[in-house]
């Protein structure tokens, strides 16, 4: 028989469908998931009446989910009573302390000999006090920690985990779907995608996601107006909704670059959201950047973030500076208008070139290929694939 693996996560997110899609296609293992619901987060679940998932629906498992004030997950009910009854060769919980239930299912496994992964962020370097102690002695439970990134696995190193028990499991969005259309978008025209500005041919700056306060767009409409200020030079598409729309709609009426900025609103078609991708000139997201990040790489264009990465999420690391994006002082409008300015008005590659080397890294390790390649070297070997150093970030 092959190995099974029961992973619990908090709930189905939709980005994860492609992921799971491919464990439950594995010739070397039976992957399992279990979850729970938040309709508190807003967040799309996966479609499992999907075709791809026919012949695979005994291996989606409903929990109950208790949460605190809507953010917290800190009890799942059915992890412990799967923990205890049953017995998968290796059982994955998400790696957050404060979540009650996986302290108890941890202590099972280790008392029932069941091999056992925490899964998620690591380590961030920010931790002091009583959460550094409670985050160290919740990791020291497990047989192995799945991390999203690099500098987490050298956090926990420095704290003294060996590094044979921390694997880099990277991240990743529809990887197969984003490789198609990167394909079928790459010589499309701005004339064609972006019509609804006056000068389509300019450069384009975009945003995409949830518009809220600490996303920080406001920083993004002043330093555009600035780079703007003596001759248009750029325009700026944002894309999505959210509670601070009407708020920086009014900013950028104000603005004397207001008639190159576009809300373009809320798009969950990926065939609408790839075109404006792969035809923009760089993605600037001034708060932090997780996935949006590996989204636009996926189509080859690159990013401007903050660097101030003990407070970023983990997806930064897939960031390279001057090959597929640029980091600004976090919060500072000048630096973040100077670095724009910058690569506003330095010599560019070929545009061909700049995607290529975006796609490298997603195609190496943000790609559920090479998640599955970390759990069956997980099963088989125990110990980690061997990763290029992170960049210098």
């Amino acid at each position: 028989m092959i190995p099974k693996i029961y992973h619990f996560t908090n709930i189905s997110v939709d980005y994860r469908k492609a992921l799971w899609s491919t464990l439950f296609q594995s010739k070397d293992f039976e992957y399992h998931v279990f979850f729970g619901k938040n309709k508190a987060i807003g967040i799309p679940e996966i479609n499992r009446s999907v075709p791809e998932f026919d012949e695979y629906q005994d291996r989606f498992h409903s929990l109950r989910n208790f949460w605190y004030k809507g953010k917290y997950l800190f009890w799942q009910r059915g992890v412990i009573s799967k923990c205890l009854t049953e017995r998968p060769d290796m059982v994955i919980l998400l790696d957050e302390f404060n979540i009650v239930s996986s302290w108890a299912a941890a202590v099972i496994c280790r008392i029932r000999g069941i091999r056992l992964a925490f899964r998620g962020h690591g380590m961030y370097g920010n931790e002091k006090g009583l959460k550094l102690f409670l985050r160290k002695t919740f990791y020291k439970l497990a047989d192995a920690n799945l991390v999203y990134e690099r500098r987490s696995k050298q956090v926990m190193i420095e704290q003294g985990f060996h590094s044979d028990r921390i694997h880099v499991v990277f991240n990743s969005l529809d990887y197969d779907q984003h490789r198609i259309l990167r394909e079928k978008y790459k010589d499309l025209s701005k004339n064609e995608v972006f019509n609804f500005f006056d000068k389509p041919e300019l450069l384009t700056l975009f945003f995409i996601g949830r518009l809220t306060k600490v996303k920080k767009l406001d920083i993004l409409l002043n330093a555009f107006d600035r780079l703007n200020s003596e001759e248009v030079r750029a325009n700026l598409l944002i894309i999505g909704d959210g509670p601070e729309k009407k708020s920086l709609e009014a900013i950028a009426g104000n603005l004397s670059a207001s008639k190159n900025i576009h809300f373009y609103g809320a798009c969950r078609e990926e065939t609408e959201i790839g075109k404006f991708i792969a035809t923009a000139d760089l993605c600037v997201s001034p708060g932090n950047v997780g996935l949006t990040g590996i989204h636009c790489l996926s189509y080859g264009t690159p990013v401007c973030t903050h660097s101030n990465f003990a407070l970023q999420m983990p997806e930064v690391e897939a960031l390279e500076e001057g090959k597929s994006g640029f980091f600004f002082k976090q919060d500072d409008l000048e630096d973040l208008t100077n670095k724009l300015n910058l690569w506003l008005t330095s010599p560019k590659e070929n545009r061909q070139e700049i995607r290529k080397k975006c796609y490298e890294i997603i195609d190496s390790y943000y790609n559920p290929y090479y998640q599955e390649k970390v759990m069956e070297n997980l099963l088989k070997v125990g110990k980690p694939l061997s990763v290029e150093p992170a960049p210098s970030l």
